[in-house]
C-alpha cells in the first residue's frame, strides 16, 4: 500500500462536476503497463482495504457539496475492490445525494459491467464507465504500454465504455497522434480524460520539449474549451487535480 496518496478531492472546475476518490484495490491482475506507479498501492488483506477505502469515503459529501456525481478509481479496476468497498460506496452514495458513478477498468472486465448497473441501478444510481486506452496507435498501446488491448477497435470498447483515458508526452508521440487519438475518442466516447504523461520508472522517457509545445499550442486552447475533455497533470502548477501521489511542489 502507499501511503502518501491524496485519496479525495472535490473538482467542481470541470464541465462534471464530481468528487475524486483514489481507493485501494486487492491488486491488479492484469499489472503489465509500463506507465502505471501505482501498481503497490494494493493490499491482499480486505479488511485493510475495507479500512483507508472507509476513512476516504466517509470525505464524500455530494449534495452538501453541491455535486452529484463520485468518480471512483484504484490501483487496479472496478472489479478489483472489495465486495465490502463496492456496498460503501453505493451506502454513500444514498446517504449523500449521490445519483452516479464513474468507475473505471480494464477491457477484460468488460463483461462484470451490467452487474455492476444492477447493483447500483437497484438504488436509483446510474454507473458511467471508463477504460484506459491511453491511445489508438496500437504499437504505442501495446508494444510500449503493454496495455493489454491488441486489435481492440474504438467501436468495440464503446459497447461497455462511455468513457477514456489517453495519455500524451512520452517520447515516441507526436502532436498529431495526439490529435488522431482526440478526433477518435470525441467520435465515439461522451468524455475523454486526457493525462500528462509522467515518468515512472522503467517506463518511457517524458517528452519535456513535446509538452511544452503542445501547451502553447491552439490545439490545447481548443481542449480546455471543449467540455467534453479533462485535462490532468500532476506537474503542473496551474491545473487543479493533485488526486495522486507526486509532489505538487514539482513543476514542469
Amino acid at each position: 500500500m502507499i501511503h502518501d496518496l491524496i485519496r479525495y478531492q472535490l473538482d467542481t472546475a470541470s464541465s462534471l462536476p464530481r468528487e475524486n476518490v483514489l481507493l485501494v484495490s486487492l491488486g491488479c491482475s492484469w499489472g503489465k503497463c509500463t506507465f502505471c506507479d501505482y501498481q503497490d498501492d494494493r493490499s491482499s488483506s480486505v479488511l485493510a482495504c475495507d479500512t483507508v477505502n472507509k476513512k476516504v469515503l466517509e470525505q464524500v459529501k455530494g449534495a452538501a457539496a453541491g455535486v452529484s456525481c463520485l468518480d471512483v478509481t484504484c490501483s487496479a479496476s472496478y472489479t478489483e475492490l472489495p465486495f465490502t468497498t463496492i456496498n460503501y460506496i453505493r451506502d454513500v452514495c444514498r446517504q449523500s445525494g449521490i445519483t452516479s458513478v464513474i468507475l473505471e477498468g480494464h477491457y477484460i472486465y468488460r463483461r462484470s459491467n451490467p452487474y455492476f448497473i444492477d447493483f447500483f441501478g437497484s438504488c436509483g444510481i446510474n454507473v458511467m464507465f471508463r477504460c484506459g486506452v491511453e491511445t489508438f496507435d496500437e504499437h504505442i498501446r501495446e508494444d510500449i504500454l503493454r496495455k493489454g488491448l491488441p486489435h481492440i477497435t474504438p467501436e468495440q470498447l464503446a459497447e461497455h465504455y462511455q468513457w477514456i483515458n489517453l495519455m500524451y508526452g512520452m517520447e515516441g508521440q507526436s502532436p498529431d497522434q495526439l490529435k488522431q487519438d482526440i478526433g477518435i475518442g470525441l467520435k465515439y466516447f461522451r468524455r475523454i480524460n486526457l493525462s500528462i504523461y509522467t515518468t515512472v520508472p522503467g517506463g518511457p522517457a517524458r517528452d519535456d520539449a513535446g509538452i511544452r509545445s503542445f501547451y502553447d499550442s491552439g490545439f490545447y486552447r481548443s481542449l480546455k474549451a471543449n467540455p467534453a475533455v479533462d485535462i490532468f497533470d500532476e506537474w503542473d502548477h496551474d491545473n487543479s487535480h493533485t488526486v495522486g501521489h507526486d509532489d505538487p511542489s514539482v513543476s514542469q
